[in-house]
């Protein structure tokens, strides 16, 4: 018989580790068996590691290349700015050239610096005149901030030349129908250097040209007075010329590389129809004042607007009530002189030059297109009026008054 204490001690002791009962062998395993085996924690968290330092050095080089293409595109975009603004400044002297003060500077005279403010950068211009008709322009343009490291330089030079029309005046007063020289009228081919542009003018000696060319001479006094009535009022070599250029239109509207409609698109100062205008030169704070419409210059040649001559363009019928002026008068209808007017320069008229009272004094060019042609509507200088040629006036009035252009379609050059 069996005691269950026994039997329990028995128990308890086959539970207890490293005890060992008589006539039983200890196998492997026995000590483990039951058990689940341990994880590999230490292989995990190396693993762990690796995946956030691949991740941290991969969020790294995506940051360097984002903030580089961030660098890259703003350093691009203030470069295109110094440039942008380096141009503006080069070809902002073409818009204000009418009212900038240039035309008795010497060859090697510099105009500036000019600084030009832009939303995107700035600026700074200065022109050299190279030689007469020509200039050369160099603009520094800035963008950027330095504190910010983003500063940015582009310089640029353009070359630019004057478009001086080239005007075929042949004579004191070309008519392309009719006029009537009446009264004491004179009408003068004989070449004279006004003493107030003598300074201004080459030294060559004065041509010698004639006083009226028109296609039909007979046309003088609109064809009913022929020329003995006007025998000692109209001198030149010869005093009448017989020009067939002077029929066509385009005699006057095309001037070489110029035209009309260029050289209207860049006046100076633009009139209304019907204006009447008694110009006479403006002084502003010591200098001539060329906003003012009623300032054609001054050719007196004294005062701060001696060597101003302005393109005037009126797109109507034109009345000058005294006063004097010089530069370039373009007309699209009847010039109308009155109380002594008096103008140097050229005068291109597309229908009629018309004296009236006491006339008044052309000395340079006169053109009178006469687009109404129309019995007892011609050109007519009455009173004491004076058309006196002067090639030196009418050159200096379109080299005074002519635009600035590129001398070529590439003009000009990146220089840093």
């Amino acid at each position: 018989m069996i005691c269950p204490a026994h039997v329990a001690a028995g128990s308890a002791a086959a539970r207890r580790p490293g005890m060992v009962f008589p006539g039983r062998r200890r196998t492997a395993g026995t000590r483990h068996r039951g058990l689940a085996p341990a994880p590999p924690g230490g292989v995990a968290l190396l693993s762990a590691l690796v995946a956030i330092i691949l991740l941290a050095v991969l969020a790294a080089g995506a940051m360097h290349l984002g903030r580089g293409d961030f660098q890259r595109s703003r350093d691009e975009r203030v470069a295109r700015q110094a440039g942008n603004a380096a141009d503006a400044g080069a070809y902002d002297l073409l818009r204000r050239w009418p009212l900038v003060p240039h035309e008795a500077l010497p060859v090697g005279a510099v105009l500036g610096p000019d600084t030009m403010q832009l939303a995107g950068g700035t600026a700074v211009a200065r022109a050299v005149r190279a030689s007469r008709t020509t200039w050369w322009v160099t603009s520094a343009g800035r963008a950027g901030d330095s504190l910010a490291r983003t500063l940015a330089r582009r310089s640029v030079a353009v070359a630019l030349r004057l478009a001086i029309p080239d005007i075929p005046a042949n004579a004191a007063l070309v008519v392309r129908d009719s006029v009537a020289v009446a009264g004491s009228a004179r009408v003068m081919g004989s070449d004279t250097l006004p003493s107030a542009l003598a300074a201004h003018c080459p030294s060559a000696a004065p041509a010698p040209a004639a006083a009226i060319a028109m296609p039909d001479t007979t046309r003088l006094c609109d064809g009913t007075c022929g020329g003995g009535s006007v025998s000692g009022r109209i001198t030149g070599a010869p005093p009448l010329l017989t020009d067939s250029s002077a029929a066509l239109p385009a005699r006057f509207r095309a001037f070489g590389p110029e035209h009309w409609a260029t050289l209207t698109r860049h006046a100076a100062i633009v009139l209304p129809p019907g204006s009447v205008v008694t110009p006479a030169p403006a002084v502003s704070g010591g200098r001539c004042d060329r906003l003012r419409a009623d300032n054609w210059g001054d050719p007196s040649g004294s005062g701060a607007c001696a060597t101003y001559a302005p393109l005037i363009w009126a797109t109507g019928d034109l009345r000058l009530q005294g006063g004097a002026g010089q530069g370039v008068l373009l007309v699209d209808g009847d010039l109308v002189l009155e109380a002594g007017a008096r103008f140097s320069g050229v005068v291109i008229a597309l229908d009629d030059v018309v004296s009236t009272g006491a006339g008044g004094t052309l000395l340079g060019a006169v053109l009178a297109a006469d687009a109404r042609v129309a019995a007892g509507d011609y050109s007519r200088l009455d009173g004491s009026t004076l058309v006196q040629r002067s090639s030196c006036a009418a050159a200096l009035a379109l080299e005074w008054s002519a635009r600035l252009v590129p001398v070529t379609q590439r003009a000009w050059h990146p220089l840093r």
